[in-house]
């Protein structure tokens, strides 16, 4: 071990071969040389062709590399889930849209949908509704991506241009001409305490932040959903498996990863068993030893000396 611990070559390596992703590179955070290392084994772990479920161990106290791989672990994911959502949309009736420009303030309801046309009618507060009745508006199927993203519930200020800035910078994307997926077929949960997923509020991006950026339901152990957005969610974040297994999974909605961060993993047992039947990857940190390791599951443990190194790096 400590042969490796020592070889600077070995670690230069494993940072070459995560420099060398463009992927990583758009990353919107502060991120670590260490901290690159971890995301390209879990980039490696999630890949559609040589996937594999990985579990990595950090030593205690080096909280600002939990942090800063949490947050950072976050976002990669969250933009994956956004890539692999990408796809041709399809405006319901009955659902409420939003323009991406302009007031976005103003919803609107999908009425009818035809060949060329989709017909909306602006949804008004009683007392501000007029004599002549709502607005309807008449966009061409072709427009309606450029101008519109459907929504769950009136938004909260600003976050949906936090949402469109975002993810933009992270792909190329321009506001004003391309598709942004706002309905998500393809989830990741995280496991965490509360604590942790409330601390991506001080974690800036843009002139916004971590928590009011990436649309994400928080569920509580009673089963109570609250949301970041407004929009569906791309990510679910719970306090254990079983709230996620309860409220998730039994509801048919598809869960292609499963991350553990520092939690969970006194519910790794039958997370595995569930992974038999619905397929999802399981993504572990932990800061403290598995008791029981499954041979399913790779698992890499961080000594504080090669952290050390690596920072000298």
């Amino acid at each position: 071990m400590f042969d490796r611990i020592l070889n600077t070559d070995y670690y230069k390596s494993l940072f070459q071969t995560f420099s060398e992703n463009v992927e990583f590179n758009s990353s919107l955070l502060p991120i670590s040389i260490f901290n690159k290392i971890n995301l390209s084994f879990i980039q490696k772990a999630i890949s559609k062709s040589a996937g594999f479920d990985i579990i990595i161990k950090v030593p205690k106290y080096f909280y600002k590399i939990l942090d800063e791989i949490y947050s950072n672990l976050y976002l990669y994911i969250a933009n994956v889930q956004f890539y692999e959502n990408y796809m041709n949309p399809e405006f319901k009736l009955d659902e409420l849209v939003v323009r991406k420009i302009g007031k976005k303030n103003r919803k609107y309801k999908v009425v009818g949908i035809n060949e060329r046309n989709i017909t909306l009618v602006e949804q008004k507060k009683e007392s501000l509704k007029d004599l002549n009745g709502p607005a309807k508006l008449y966009v061409d199927r072709k427009n309606i991506i450029k101008e519109f993203v459907p929504i769950k519930r009136p938004l909260k200020k600003g976050s949906l241009n936090n949402f469109l800035q975002l993810f933009s910078s992270l792909n190329g994307l321009d506001i004003n001409e391309d598709y942004f997926p706002t309905k998500f077929d393809l989830v990741t949960v995280f496991v965490g305490s509360k604590k942790m997923f409330e601390n991506f509020r001080n974690i800036s991006i843009h002139n916004a932040n971590l928590y009011n950026s990436i649309p994400c339901y928080y569920i509580n152990r009673d089963g109570k959903e609250s949301d970041t957005l407004g929009i569906s969610p791309l990510l679910y974040f719970v306090p254990s498996y079983r709230i996620a297994y309860q409220q998730i999974i039994q509801n048919k909605i598809r869960v292609c990863n499963v991350v553990l961060f520092d939690d969970g993993f006194d519910e790794l047992q039958q997370i595995i068993s569930d992974q038999s039947i619905y397929g999802f990857r399981i993504i572990g940190i932990c800061t403290t030893p598995i008791e029981k390791r499954a041979s399913s599951i790779k698992y890499w443990e961080w000594h504080k000396e090669e952290i050390k190194l690596i920072d000298s790096l």
